[in-house]
């Protein structure tokens, strides 16, 4: 998938030579090179089991996904801000990184608080 929206983004270029839109495609294929490249890691990491009934539910749980929270929301509603912030000023860019760190602490606690 990375590598056809690079192609598309290459050809988008060269036909249109539109900044906004060519940056844009190149950062979808670096998002979908970042989460395949994850994908293809976790995929090699986990061994097979022996057989398809043999394996435990209990031995399978190596990681664990969070309570319902509202500490992700706030993280993008923060990164929101403070990207925005760069196209608008400085009074976005501040309000968005105090709500991004508090809500990364928040989340690094209840994390903490289940583990």
């Amino acid at each position: 998938m990375a590598a056809f929206i690079g192609v598309l983004g290459a050809i988008y270029w060269f036909v249109s030579y539109e900044d906004a839109g060519t940056t844009l495609l190149a950062l979808a294929s670096g998002l979908a090179l970042l989460f395949g490249g994850y994908l293809f890691v976790q995929d090699r990491k986990k061994p097979l089991p022996a057989a398809a009934g043999s394996a435990r539910p209990e031995e399978e749980q190596d990681h664990y996904l969070p309570h319902e929270s509202v500490w992700p929301f706030g993280i993008g509603f923060g990164v929101f801000l403070a990207f925005n912030g760069l196209i608008l000023g400085l009074p976005w860019t501040v309000p968005g990184a105090v709500i991004v760190a508090t809500s990364l602490v928040g989340f690094v606690a209840q994390s903490r608080r289940r583990a």
